[in-house]
């Protein structure tokens, strides 16, 4: 196997000439090396490849000794839900979330839902890989499979976060994005009375319209052309695995990450009390650091990527985190992300506000501007990091939280490498709009050079 397959917080590559069906069955054996479980939930999103790749780590874990819970064709919170739910030891899901089809990967967790990340285990099973430790893993007895249908109890699960009396009937569209989200929303949607106008509504590993990435621009002409149509009153779209979940009010414009972080945190303040913590990722911080002013909840920056912030979560006992790309996380559960937990908080406080999802928003959005994510293909990332901060670093206080940022009274930025894409990734926000186009200029110049 290609070792670079092994990420910050997940494990991810080009099947099969990087990841293959050998591969799964060696981390499911280097997993059961480093943690002795004694009960693995196994799950997968609807790749191609996902079925025979499944196969392969249960394999793994049975020849291991270790029994496995089966739960089919999931979204990835559901992995999360299963786990700290029923109590098992850890659990797998076979995903490469919203990356192109010739992808796949796995998302692999600890008892309680507890994330494995770079820093919690996941490059000791990589080494463990390398030193061939995973031959070790000999048990005379094997493991037994069980098939568990999860779907019920995970719908009474994100139920339990909204008052369901509160919730009127809303016209929406949903993009599920040819992913295993179709499921719970379509018996969500039956139980809550909702009009539902679905895209992209039937499992398909294929893709056949591209990656199933919502946060790509072009991916989202067909959300943006029903909303208008059908004079829906907003939009909700997944990506295949369904962990990230992205909005669109009734004009059909895309809302931003950070704004509905600040939404979420301004909503969950208002039902669980202002002696909270939020966290969030240092991209673009000011609409949420404004709620937690208003409220006097105590506001934390934290590293990006979903295992670094859940691990933050549990150590903060925070009551909620959210992230620009449109993670979000619930101390309610399991201090993981979910996927339609934001759905339904969002129809829960357009239900109770009566008001326009664009004017609901419209108070994190006002006098704050911002460049959207930027992303640049550039030979050395570190190179153009280190030359930004030597042309900033006298201009305002810096942070070094998660890449490289700096903010001033007037504007603030934050550049940073990819954790999942060869990518150097900018951010910048603003009071003036000109500021956004200056700085923007002045850091591209040195990109370029």
């Amino acid at each position: 196997m290609n070792w670079n397959v092994f990420r910050a917080y997940d494990i991810r590559g080009v099947y099969p000439d990087e990841i293959n069906e050998e591969a799964y069955y060696r981390i499911a054996k280097g997993y059961v090396y480093l943690f002795k479980p004694k009960t693995m939930v196994v799950g997968m999103d609807a790749r191609l490849s996902s079925p025979i790749l499944k196969a392969s780590l249960i394999k793994g874990f049975l020849d291991s000794g270790v029994d496995v819970i089966d739960i089919g064709g999931i979204t990835t919170d559901m992995i999360y839900f299963g786990v700290g739910a029923y109590g098992y030891s850890g659990g797998v899901v076979v995903s490469a979330s919203h990356n192109p089809k010739q992808y796949n990967g796995m998302k692999m967790v600890r008892e309680g839902a507890a994330a494995i990340s770079s820093d919690t285990g996941l490059f000791d099973i990589r080494d463990a890989l390398k030193e061939n430790k995973d031959a070790q893993v000999i048990s005379d007895k094997k493991g037994t499979c069980t098939e568990r249908y999860v779907v019920d109890d995970y719908i009474k699960h994100v139920l339990k976060s909204v008052d369901q009396s509160a919730i009127r009937r809303f016209k929406f569209v949903g993009n599920a994005n040819f992913g295993y989200v179709c499921r719970p929303i379509a018996k969500i949607v039956d139980q809550l009375g909702l009009d539902l106008i679905p895209l992209n509504f039937e499992p398909d590993g294929s893709f056949p319209k591209g990656p199933p990435d919502p946060m790509l621009p072009e991916n989202r002409t067909e959300t943006v052309e029903l909303v208008k149509q059908n004079k829906a009153d907003f939009a909700t779209a997944w990506d295949a695995d369904a962990d990230r979940c992205m909005f669109f009010d009734e004009k059909g414009d895309f809302i931003s990450g950070a704004y509905i972080t600040a939404l979420l945190a301004d909503i969950l303040l208002q039902k669980y009390g202002n002696n909270n913590r939020i966290i969030f990722d240092p991209r673009v911080i000011w609409p949420t650091l404004e709620v937690c002013r208003k409220h006097g909840a105590t506001p934390i920056i934290s590293k990006g990527g979903h295992a670094f912030m859940k691990e933050r979560m549990r150590k903060e006992d925070a009551l909620f985190a959210g992230e620009m790309s449109a993670h979000y996380y619930f101390r309610e559960n399991f201090y993981a992300d979910n996927g339609v937990i934001p759905f339904l908080l969002v129809l829960e406080h357009l239900s109770k506000t009566n008001k326009p999802f664009s004017e609901v928003v419209a108070p994190y959005i006002a006098g704050h501007y911002m460049s959207g994510e930027l992303n640049y293909h550039v030979k050395d990332i570190q190179k153009v990091i280190a030359e930004v901060k030597a042309k900033y670093s006298s201009e305002g206080k810096e942070d070094f939280t998660d890449g490289y940022s700096l903010e001033t009274d007037h504007w603030r930025f934050n550049i940073r490498p990819s954790n999942t894409e060869p990518l150097l990734r900018l951010n910048i926000e603003a009071r003036e709009p000109h500021f956004v186009n200056e700085i923007r200029g002045d850091i591209e110049k040195i990109i370029n050079s």
